[in-house]
């Protein structure tokens, strides 16, 4: 059975953030900026979103396989007061919840995972949330066949 393993991975890192103390009871797959603007009140004070990124092939394996590396940033999000330390604290919980080599993703196939520069966002004049992007690369096989 061919599995997808974008989908699998996605799965898999939605699952751990959800466990999250005060992060996790939302976690979801959006666009960051569209959030932002969407300035929706219905959404909890805190939470995660999952920004799916670019994909990048590396090696082609004959016909069976295809290495690619696949770019999602992870960004904890929050409107409350004293944004900063929430967010290195969400920063430190997230990465605890990803911790090791293939970022605790135990999907034969995958092979490494690796956060690459973060940028942290305090909320400029007029906007209400504060996020910390956190782009985590993952290196892995997707089977063809």
């Amino acid at each position: 059975m061919l599995i997808n393993m974008q989908q699998a991975i996605f799965e898999d890192i939605a699952q751990r953030l959800a466990a999250i103390p005060d992060w996790g009871e939302l976690v979801e797959e959006d666009n960051v900026m569209r959030v932002i603007d969407s300035d929706d009140q219905t959404l909890p004070d805190r939470f995660i979103i999952i920004q799916p990124g670019i994909t990048e092939e590396i090696e082609r394996r004959g016909q069976g396989s295809v290495r690619e590396r696949w770019t999602l940033t992870i960004t904890p999000m929050t409107r409350m007061r004293g944004a900063a330390s929430q967010l290195r604290a969400a920063r430190l919980a997230i990465k605890q919840a990803l911790a090791g080599v293939n970022a605790g993703i135990k999907i034969n196939g995958v092979q490494t995972a690796a956060f690459q520069p973060e940028t942290p966002m305090l909320a400029d004049a007029g906007r209400r949330w504060s996020v910390q992007a956190m782009p985590l690369q993952i290196a892995y096989i997707q089977s063809l066949k």
